[in-house]
């Protein structure tokens, strides 16, 4: 009896452990399918990719879209037609205003177009009063004004500059021309020269002649400059004295314009003018090139009355400009 208890005892733990033992394999082999699906699947998203990318359209660079393209010659706004750049054009004098004291004075106008470099045509309005020719001087005839007038025939554009002549006529003394004194010595009842010389306008004269010549800082000098620079020039009467200097180490000219009361004082101011050049000569203008300057380019002259001197390089253009005065 116990034998066939534990027999079927054993017989039933064999059952279980055949049963135990197929259901593992029956799970190995579930799991082997799921993965061989898994694989497949995989398989199938790689192929599902590949056939994505065989789909997708690049394009193509060598061959651009013109209506995609920027086109970089052109700014951004821009249009097609290019600007070109406009020219400038001008035409000047090198004075709106001048004066000439005497029938045939001359004053030299000067012209600066741009461009550069055509013919120029030069005009009076009333040749009764001045002349001018065809480089532009201009040459006093009567009393009165004048419009000089100068054109480019390139860029046809005009400038004008107005001339005064001013020429007071000499008026006849009363009685005779010359008188005797009790010692018999005859002397003259007037000075001519020193009545027309007496409308000369010295100021007028050096604003056109700093006008056209470049002399650097000029400044009208006051008493005690003068002094320091021209001694004894403010003791000496006048009824116009200007000195343009400038108080820079590097000095390269001055200008003066003196007209005495008496002329007796002619030399005297002459003396003192020659002083000044001869003190910066030897040493007062300090560097070589202004020292050239002073000693070559200096000029010291008079007229009448009147006494001018300068130091410039045009200095002998400007002392027939002021002899034209007279």
């Amino acid at each position: 009896m116990k034998r066939r208890t534990f027999a079927a005892a054993l017989a039933c733990a064999l059952i279980l452990l055949s049963a135990c033992g197929g259901g593992n394999g029956s799970s190995s082999s579930g799991s082997s399918a799921s993965s061989s699906s898994s694989s497949s699947s995989v398989s199938s998203s790689s192929g599902s990719a590949d056939s994505s990318e065989d789909s997708l359209v690049l394009p193509d660079s060598s061959n651009p879209d013109p209506s995609q393209t920027p086109n970089a010659s052109l700014p951004d706004g821009s249009t097609d037609e290019t600007q070109e750049p406009v020219a400038q054009t001008s035409l000047s004098l090198s004075k709106s205003d001048f004066t000439l004291f005497s029938a045939g004075a001359t004053w030299q106008l000067k012209a600066k177009a741009e461009p550069a470099g055509g013919k120029q045509t030069w005009t009076s309005s009333d040749e009764k009063v001045a002349t001018v020719d065809e480089k532009g001087l201009v040459t006093a005839v009567g009393a009165g004004s004048a419009t000089i007038t100068v054109t480019d025939e390139t860029t046809k554009l005009s400038a004008s500059c107005i001339v005064r002549v001013r020429i007071e006529e000499q008026k006849p003394e009363s009685g005779s021309s010359s008188s005797s004194d009790s010692s018999g010595s005859s002397s003259s009842s007037g000075s001519s020269s020193s009545s027309q010389s007496s409308n000369v306008d010295l100021t007028a004269f050096a604003d056109q002649v700093m006008g056209d010549y470049e002399f650097g800082m000029l400044s009208l000098a006051d008493t005690s400059t003068m002094d320091s620079l021209y001694s004894g020039l403010s003791g000496v009467s006048t009824q116009q004295c200007l000195v343009y200097c400038t108080m820079m180490t590097m000095n390269n000219g001055e200008f003066v314009l003196v007209q005495v009361t008496d002329s007796k004082d002619v030399s005297t101011v002459k003396g003192i003018l020659q002083a000044r050049i001869d003190q910066m000569v030897n040493g007062g203008a300090w560097y070589p090139e202004p020292t050239e300057q002073w000693k070559n380019n200096s000029r010291v002259v008079s007229n009448g009355n009147y006494v001018m001197m300068v130091v410039h390089e045009s200095c002998d253009d400007i002392v027939s400009a002021f002899n034209n005065l007279f």
